[in-house]
Parts: C-alpha cells; sequence; structure tokens
C-alpha cells in the first residue's frame, strides 16, 4: 500500500512540476509578443474601462503595409472591422488605398495611403476617424512580407474564387480554391487584368482576411498558435493590451465567428490632372446605416 501511494504521489508531482513549466512557457511567449508588438497610439488609446462595458461595438483597423529596407511603404490592405457583441455580427469593409480624403493638418486633398507616410499609423486612423465619422479603438499592422510566415503557421487558406487569372506564373481557377503561403501574396496583389480594377483587388483581399480569421479563432490547436505568436512578432504591431485580450475573446468572439464582408460605396475617377481617384459615396454613412 504504501509504494502505491509513493507512486501516486510522485506521479502527482511530476504532473504539477511538468504544468507549472508548460504555463511558465505559455505566459512567457504570451508576454514576450505583447512586449515586441505593443505600440500604442497615445491621442487613441482606449480607456481602461472601455471593455468593461461588453456591449459596446467596437472598430478595428487592420492595415497591410508593403514595407521594404529604407522604405516603410505605404498600405495596400486597409480595412474597418466593425464588432458588434449586441448581435454577434462583424461587418469588415476595405477602403482602397486611393480614396480621395481631406487628411487633417494638410489643406489638399489626396489619396488615403499618404496619410501613413505623412504620419503613421495615427494619421492613417485620425483620417479614417474623420472619413467614416467613427471611433477606431484598436488597430493591427502587418508587413505584408509576414503574411506568408502567418499562412505557414495556420495552414492553407480557403476561399471561393470568382475571376480565374494568373499572376506571378501562379493559375488562381474560379471556384473554392487553397491558398498555400506562397500562393496568398500573388492572389491578393493583382489588379491589372481584374475587371474591377482595385475593387476587385479588395474583394479578393477581404475573403483572406475572413478566412484566416475564421481558421484561428476555430483553431484548437494551442501549440501551434503560441508559435505563430513568435513567427508574427518582427512583422506585427498594434495597441491591443494583453489584459484587454481576455475580454476581447470573451466578449466578442461569437461576433467574429460572423462576419459580412463589404464595400465602400464610390467609384474611380479621373481628374484633369491625370491623378486616379477613388471617390467615396457617403462614407459617413457605412456604419451608420438610416
Amino acid at each position: 500500500m504504501k509504494t502505491k501511494w509513493k507512486l501516486a504521489l510522485s506521479i502527482l508531482i511530476v504532473l504539477t512540476f511538468s504544468s507549472g513549466i508548460f504555463l511558465y512557457f505559455v505566459f512567457s511567449k504570451v508576454g514576450a509578443f505583447f512586449d515586441k508588438t505593443y505600440k500604442p497610439i497615445e491621442a487613441n488609446q482606449p480607456e481602461d474601462s472601455l471593455l468593461k462595458n461588453a456591449d459596446k461595438i467596437l472598430h478595428v483597423l487592420l492595415m497591410g503595409v508593403d514595407e521594404r529596407p529604407n522604405d516603410k511603404g505605404r498600405p495596400d490592405v486597409i480595412m474597418v472591422m466593425e464588432i458588434n457583441p449586441k448581435t454577434n455580427q462583424t461587418q469588415l469593409i476595405s477602403i482602397p488605398r486611393d480614396t480621395k480624403v481631406r487628411i487633417p493638418g494638410r489643406k489638399e486633398m489626396t489619396k488615403l495611403n499618404h496619410a501613413y507616410t505623412y504620419g503613421d499609423v495615427a494619421l492613417t486612423v485620425q483620417t479614417i476617424q474623420q472619413l467614416l465619422d467613427i471611433k477606431i479603438e484598436y488597430y493591427a499592422k502587418v508587413n505584408m512580407n509576414g503574411f506568408e510566415k502567418v499562412i505557414d503557421k495556420i495552414g492553407p487558406l480557403t476561399v471561393d474564387n470568382d475571376l480565374a487569372f494568373t499572376y506571378k506564373n501562379v493559375d488562381f481557377p474560379v471556384g473554392t480554391i487553397e491558398l498555400s503561403s506562397e500562393e496568398v501574396l500573388p492572389y491578393v496583389r493583382m489588379r491589372k487584368d481584374d475587371p474591377l480594377g482595385d475593387g476587385g483587388r479588395n474583394i479578393r483581399q477581404r475573403k483572406v482576411v475572413n478566412s484566416a480569421v475564421e481558421k484561428v479563432v476555430e483553431n484548437r490547436d494551442y501549440l501551434k498558435m503560441l508559435g505563430l505568436l513568435e513567427e508574427i512578432s518582427p512583422y506585427f504591431e498594434w495597441n491591443v493590451q494583453e489584459r484587454d485580450l481576455k475580454t476581447l475573446f470573451a466578449h466578442y468572439l461569437p461576433a467574429l465567428k460572423n462576419i459580412e464582408l463589404k464595400s465602400l460605396p464610390g467609384e474611380g475617377e479621373l481628374e484633369k490632372t491625370g491623378v486616379w481617384y477613388f471617390v467615396p459615396d457617403h462614407p459617413s454613412e457605412v456604419f451608420h446605416e438610416k
């Protein structure tokens, strides 16, 4: 009997010790990720009490920036996500980078992606808030070249492709297709052979983001997710704090399972100066339907 108790106690100690090591490993990985990627915007940083109101609608700016050595780049992908915990619905809207806007502090109207050139994420946030008449609580920015590494970790993405095309020596047939990490960037970057131009590219970008969100939300492989954090941290930044993430997952995760993809209404216009713009149609009403 004593031998059995010794064996049971030994197993319990080993399990407890092993669990402690595992938890330390998990917390150290998560903590290191936030240390590397957390970059607040002073003018827009959410108040401590924000997430205590579990019914509050949140707006999140998502940006994919094509950064190169010695060049901060400009956003290729600009989207705003409205997450509504009351209806458990999320709206994901693409904003063309060539959208004609008035950037705060600038007299002349210009293209939206110039806001990033003039004032980085902070000025981009201010410009989009003014354009859509909303408050953006959070943002997330990823270097597009790092997006391939994300797909490597979470696996191929499934999308419904409406246009058959070939780009960068990759064929994309019509129908339900799987995109590997090497195929994602060619799929979202092509626009010259798309009859809808930048609008068609925005549609494909939304499909890819939607598929990636669905895969991460449904993924139960937490060790793989920890590996994903470590892999993308050099290419990623946001203003979400570690303490916020628990509340976001608790109250907003159901809404992220129901994403409606939308486009900013408007049309392209070539001005007399020879500059092409996307001119939005009542952008302030996109998230304020009457």
